[in-house]
């Protein structure tokens, strides 16, 4: 296979993860309590060491396989609040809330909206 046919082909598999993550979990609540901030979460009885510990996996969700822009600025222009993502080059939006999907296991869905 040529260098130009592997590469194209992992840029379209990226694609497609980012937008299979964003359709399938990027907010994706499924009738869940979304929690806009670790206090709703307290307001909503959950212990508080939980929810900023819940805060910070909806955040670490997206540094890992959130969508990624090239520059900051570009990610601003579309979220509220941008940082460096893992493992790529470039930058995610920061979780702006979170729901818990009832499981077993129960999963963390970070939320992120648009600026």
């Amino acid at each position: 296979m040529k260098p130009v046919a592997v590469v194209g082909s992992a840029v379209i598999l990226t694609a497609g993860a980012v937008v299979a993550f964003v359709m399938l979990t990027g907010g994706d609540c499924a009738g869940a309590p979304v929690y806009r901030s670790a206090q709703a979460c307290i307001a909503g009885g959950i212990d508080a060491a939980r929810c900023e510990a819940l805060m910070g996996e909806a955040d670490r969700r997206l540094l890992q396989s959130g969508p990624v822009f090239d520059m900051r600025q570009q990610c601003e222009d579309r979220y509220l609040s941008c940082q460096p993502a893992t493992g790529s080059t470039g930058f995610v939006p920061r979780a702006s809330g979170f729901c818990l999907r009832p499981g077993p296991p129960e999963v963390v869905v970070p939320v992120f909206g648009r600026g």
